[in-house]
C-alpha cells in the first residue's frame, strides 16, 4: 500500500475516534491511540489540512469535531505566522549556528541530547524521539520546559533536537511551539511543566518530584518580531502543455491540486534531504518520495544541473511548483529558482486554496485566527 493510501486508511480508522478525542487526546499513553498520528503524512502534505477537515466534518458536526479541526488550523495558523515573518527563522537559524558550535562540548547540553541526565522521565522523552521519530503532543511541551527552565539550555538548541529527529518536525510549528513554551511567542506567557500534570496524563507512567522541575521560571527576554508582512501574490496561471511541475518535501500530492492540474504535465521530484535529519527521519522522505515518484512518474533531481537537462530541449522553459513554506526548503528551492533562471528558465510558484485562504488570518494570536477560520468554516471553506 503507498503512503498516501495508508495516510488515507489512517485517516478514515480516526474518524470514528473523533467523539472522544476532545477528552482523551491530552494523555500520553503507550501506542497513542487517543490522538490522530496523522502529522507524519500532513507534514510533507501526503494528505492535506484540507483534506482532513473535510474528512471529518462530512462525518461529524463542527461542534464535535471541533478540538480535532482546531488541531490541523493550528498547523495551518503556525505557518500562516512564520510566512509573514520570516525573520523569525532567519533569527532562529543564525543563533543556532553559533549556538551549535559554542555548546558541541557542554556537558549539560550532551547530556540532555543523549538522555542522560538523571530525570527518567525526560531522558525517557529523549530515547522515545530518537527511537520513533514521534513524541506526544503534550510531552513536546513537557520536554521543551524542562529543557527550558528546569535544563536552563538555549531552547534554539532543544528546538533543533527536535526538528531534527520527528518524523513531523516542521519549521513553523516546532519552531514556534518552542518560543511559546519560553514566553517570546506570547510574551511573558510561559509553559510550565508540573508534577502533577505530568503523572495525570502519563497515568503514573512518570511521576517526578518537585524538586526535579523549576515550578517558578521566568520568561526568556523577549526579542524583536516584526510586524507582518504582506503575503506575496503568486501565480494562479494553470500548467499548459509541455511545462514542468517539481515536487519537493513540503507539498509531496501537489499534483493532485487543482491549482497545479494541467495538461499531463512532466514531474520532476527533488530528491535531497535538507538540514542534518535522523535516519528514523531520512528512511521516511526516502519511502515517501518513492511514493510519489512512483505515482507521477517523477524524475528524481538534486541540483540545478539536473534541472537544465531535462528542460533543455523544452519548449516552453517553465517550472511549477508549490512556494514552499518558510524554513530549510524554501531557502534551497528559492536558490534553484535563482540558479535556474539564469539558463532562461521560469519558475511559477502556486500556493493552495486552502493557505491562501487561512494564512492571512495569522496576524496575532491564535485565537483571533480561529474565530475567522471557524466563520469560513461555517460557511463552508
Amino acid at each position: 500500500m503507498s503512503a498516501r493510501s495508508l495516510a488515507l486508511q489512517q485517516l478514515l480508522d480516526f474518524q470514528e475516534r473523533v467523539p472522544a478525542y476532545s477528552v482523551q487526546r491530552n494523555f500520553d499513553r503507550p501506542g497513542h491511540a487517543e490522538v490522530s498520528r496523522l502529522s507524519k503524512w500532513l507534514r510533507y502534505r501526503v494528505i492535506s489540512e484540507e483534506e482532513c477537515v473535510a474528512a471529518v466534518l462530512e462525518r461529524h458536526p463542527l461542534e464535535v469535531a471541533e478540538k480535532f479541526v482546531q488541531e490541523v488550523l493550528w498547523r495551518t495558523y503556525w505557518k500562516g505566522w512564520l510566512e509573514q515573518r520570516p525573520q523569525v527563522w532567519t533569527s532562529y537559524a543564525d543563533s543556532l549556528a553559533l549556538l551549535r558550535g559554542e555548546f558541541d562540548s557542554h556537558k549539560g547540553y550532551r547530556a540532555a541530547v543523549d538522555g542522560c541526565t538523571g530525570l527518567s522521565f525526560f531522558d525517557d522523552w529523549v530515547r522515545e524521539l530518537r527511537e520513533t521519530g514521534y513524541l506526544h503532543n503534550h510531552a513536546r511541551m513537557w520536554f521543551a520546559s524542562v529543557w527550558i527552565f528546569t535544563l536552563q539550555l538555549p531552547w534554539q538548541l532543544g528546538a533543533d533536537l527536535m526538528y531534527r529527529h520527528l518524523l513531523d518536525g516542521d519549521p513553523a510549528s516546532n519552531t514556534l511551539s518552542w518560543r511559546w513554551v519560553g514566553g517570546l511567542q506570547t510574551p511573558g506567557k510561559i509553559y510550565v511543566a508540573r508534577p502533577d500534570n505530568i503523572e495525570k496524563y502519563s497515568d503514573g507512567r512518570w511521576r517526578p518530584k518537585a524538586s526535579e522541575l523549576n515550578l517558578d521560571p521566568r520568561p526568556l527576554p523577549m526579542d524583536d518580531v516584526d510586524a507582518p508582512a504582506p503575503l506575496q501574490s503568486l501565480s494562479n496561471e494553470p500548467v499548459e502543455a509541455g511545462e514542468y511541475v517539481l515536487l519537493h518535501d513540503e507539498d509531496l500530492s501537489a499534483d493532485l491540486t487543482p491549482e497545479l492540474a494541467g495538461t499531463d504535465p512532466s514531474f520532476l521530484l527533488w530528491d535531497r534531504v535538507v538540514g542534518d535529519r535522523s535516519d528514523v527521519v531520512r528512511n521516511h522522505l526516502t519511502n515517501l518520495r518513492r511514493d510519489t515518484g512512483e505515482r507521477t512518474s517523477a524524475v528524481s533531481v538534486n541540483s540545478a544541473e539536473g534541472v537544465f537537462r531535462h528542460l533543455e530541449r523544452s519548449s516552453p522553459k517553465v517550472v511549477h511548483m508549490m512556494k514552499p513554506h518558510c524554513g530549510e526548503v524554501q531557502r534551497e528551492v528559492l536558490d534553484l529558482a535563482t540558479k535556474v533562471a539564469t539558463e532562461g528558465i521560469m519558475v511559477v510558484f502556486h500556493r493552495r486554496r486552502w493557505d491562501e485562504a487561512y494564512f492571512p488570518f495569522a496576524k496575532a494570536g491564535f485565537f483571533p485566527f480561529w474565530t475567522a477560520a471557524r466563520r469560513r468554516l461555517e460557511r463552508g471553506r
